[in-house]
C-alpha cells in the first residue's frame, strides 16, 4: 500500500542505535520468552517491549501494524489452552455435570503464556523492523563479517518487498475495475482467480530480477572479495549502554532460570 509504513521509517530514539545491538536485543528477547514459562515474567517482557516502543517515540508504537489481529490472534490462543487443557485444579465446569470441559487454574497460566509469548515476539519483531533500516543492517552484518554477497541479497529483499506490495495493490484494482469478482465462486474458480493475480506479479518479478542481474553485472558486482562502505557504522554511548543493558538482561535470564 502507498501510505504503509516502510522498514525503517519509525523508531525515534531507538531508531539511533547500532542495527547489531538492536538485533541483539530482538534475539535475547525471543529466547528468553521461551526459556521462562512464567505468566508474570511474560507478561513483564509484553509490557517492557510496549514500553520500549513508547519511550522511542517517532510514532513508533502507533505504526505497529495489524493490532486488532494481533488481539484477537492472542486472545485465540488463550481461549484454546484455557479451554482444552484438562491438567490442574478445576475452578469452573462450563458443561455441568461430567467435566466435560473444565476450566482449570494451570489452563489458565498455560494459556497467558502462549498468547503472551506470541505477542512478545510479533511485537518485538514489528519493533526491531520499524526502527532499523535494512541497509543499515546489512552493512552492519557486512562489517561484522558476512559476505556482502548475502548482505546485498538482504538488502535487496527487503526493498523489493514494497514494490511487489504496491504492484500487488494495483494489480487487484486493475482487476475489479474490470469486473473480477474475488467474492464468488467455489474452490475452482478461487485458484482461478489466484492465478490470474499472481501471474502479472510473476512476469514482473522476473523484469525485476533480470534489469538487476545486467545493473550487476555492469557494475562488476563479486569481482572483488571485500567492499568498501559509504557510510561506515560505528557505536556511539548510547549503544555501549544498551549492550551492557542486554548483557545484564541475559546474566538475570540466565540466573533466574538456574535459581
Amino acid at each position: 500500500m502507498m501510505g504503509a509504513v516502510q522498514p525503517g521509517a519509525a523508531g525515534g530514539r531507538l531508531g539511533r542505535l547500532h542495527p547489531l545491538v538492536k538485533l541483539g536485543w530482538l534475539v535475547a528477547v525471543t529466547v528468553a520468552v521461551f526459556v521462562h514459562a512464567e505468566p508474570l515474567y511474560v507478561g513483564g517482557l509484553l509490557g517492557a517491549t510496549l514500553a520500549v516502543a513508547r519511550w522511542a517515540g517517532g510514532g513508533l508504537l502507533g505504526a505497529l501494524r495489524g493490532r486488532r489481529l494481533l488481539l484477537w490472534s492472542g486472545l485465540t490462543l488463550f481461549l484454546l489452552q484455557a479451554l482444552f487443557y484438562r491438567g490442574g485444579t478445576v475452578l469452573v465446569d462450563l458443561l455441568p455435570g461430567g467435566g466435560r470441559m473444565p476450566v482449570t487454574l494451570e489452563g489458565l497460566a498455560r494459556g497467558a503464556v502462549v498468547a503472551g509469548r506470541f505477542l512478545v515476539v510479533v511485537v518485538a519483531s514489528q519493533v526491531f523492523v520499524l526502527a532499523t533500516d535494512p541497509g543499515d543492517l546489512a552493512y552492519a552484518l557486512m562489517q561484522a563479517g558476512l559476505p556482502y554477497r548475502y548482505g546485498f541479497a538482504l538488502v535487496t529483499a527487503l526493498r523489493m518487498a514494497p514494490i511487489f506490495q504496491v504492484e500487488a495493490a494495483t494489480v487487484y484494482q486493475a482487476q475489479l475495475t474490470r469486473g473480477v469478482r474475488y467474492d464468488v465462486g467455489g474452490p475452482r474458480r478461487v485458484l482461478e482467480i489466484l492465478r490470474q493475480f499472481l501471474l502479472p506479479l510473476l512476469v514482473s518479478a522476473l523484469r525485476k530480477v533480470d534489469a538487476l542481474a545486467i545493473s550487476m553485472e555492469g557494475r562488476h558486482f563479486g569481482r572483488y572479495p571485500t567492499r568498501t562502505f559509504l557510510r561506515p557504522l560505528s557505536a556511539g554511548p548510547a549503544d555501549v549502554w544498551a549492550a551492557g543493558g542486554l548483557a545484564l538482561f541475559v546474566l538475570v535470564t540466565i540466573w533466574l532460570r538456574v535459581a
